[in-house]
């Protein structure tokens, strides 16, 4: 699971400056950062504020966070399959403006 990717790519989806979204959050942006980098792990009321400010439900965050390695392995091929379609589903429905 790669949270912190998945947070600065929907930030930046959402046209927010790293400094004005952790600004939003209540966040400091050195925090915010080391999230984005995979140096910190977020607590999950904080990734509840994340979501929040994103407009998007906290399970959208983490379904975008999910890497192949999250799948148990008998059912990797069939998320892999399914991956690109539900992800473009869910940014249809969530995350464009």
């Amino acid at each position: 699971m790669n949270i912190g990717s998945a947070i600065k790519n929907l930030r930046k989806q959402k046209g927010f400056k790293q400094t004005e979204f952790a600004d939003k959050c209540g966040l400091s942006q050195s925090y915010l950062s080391s999230i984005e980098k995979g140096r910190k792990e977020p607590t999950l009321s904080i990734l509840k504020q994340i979501a929040n400010t994103l407009s998007i439900p906290t399970p959208v965050l983490v379904f975008f966070a999910m890497d192949l390695e999250d799948v148990a392995a008998p059912k990797r091929d069939a998320y892999k399959l399914l991956e690109p379609s539900l992800k473009a589903m869910i940014n249809d429905v969530f995350i464009s403006q």
